[in-house]
């Protein structure tokens, strides 16, 4: 045993110097060995972390691996109003009606097309319809008049023979609204009874009328 040992060992030193210096320089490179193991299995962890990020889409969150450290933020979610199902006052109330204009606050005014004509022709003439209320109120247009009067008499009226025309309107803040005759100059009757007959020439007071308002009347000369 003490020949094949001497055979190894050379130098002036001790056996159990060389047989320590080889267990040192053993004992390093498995120390080196094992740290670039380690640093091997980290690199490759934080490139599975960094493919993981890199294939989730904008905005998705993606929970860590239990090897990864980086805290992720969190945002805790806000509870939505939900709507009312219950009307407010304002929706349930309803707005009152309208009321009818009282005769005094209305306003009528009569133009005719021209202030002459020949007796049995038609004359184009336009009412406009007013109110000088405070607050708002309706008229009904379809009770608008157009009457010719000689002296008390009333000889003609659009109420007499023809249609109503308009309808029920709400006027407020001086506003008005205009209804079109055409007053053909022959005498008729309530009812549109008896012959209709060419009225004589002369002056006649061309007016208009809506229940108990009535407008100042103009002259309309017949020929």
């Amino acid at each position: 045993m003490e020949g094949f040992k001497g055979r190894f060992v050379k130098g002036s030193e001790p056996e159990s110097v060389y047989w320590r210096r080889r267990a040192i320089v053993a004992g390093a490179v498995l120390a080196l060995v094992l740290l670039v193991v380690f640093g091997l299995s980290a690199l490759g962890g934080d490139g599975d972390e960094r493919e993981a990020a890199a294939d989730a889409s904008p905005g998705e969150w993606q929970p860590p691996s239990p090897s990864g450290t980086l805290q992720r933020p969190y945002f805790p979610e806000t509870p939505t109003a939900e709507a009312s199902a219950e009307p407010t006052e304002a929706e349930t109330s309803t707005a009152p009606p309208v009321a009818a204009c009282p005769a005094e606050d209305l306003m009528l005014q009569v133009v005719a097309a021209f202030g002459e004509a020949r007796s049995g022709s038609e004359v184009p003439v336009s009412v406009l319809v007013a109110s000088g209320a405070d607050t708002a109120c309706t008229a009904d247009l379809r009770e608008v008049a157009v009457e010719l009067a000689s002296g008390a008499d009333v000889v003609y009226s659009t109420a007499h023979c023809e249609t109503s025309k308009g309808e029920e309107v709400e006027l407020s803040g001086g506003q008005g609204q205009t209804v079109e005759f055409a007053v053909d100059g022959l005498a008729s009757e309530e009812g549109c009874r008896g012959a209709r007959r060419e009225l004589p020439a002369g002056e006649y007071e061309l007016r208009a009328r809506l229940g108990e308002a009535v407008s100042a009347p103009t002259v309309l000369r017949l020929t």
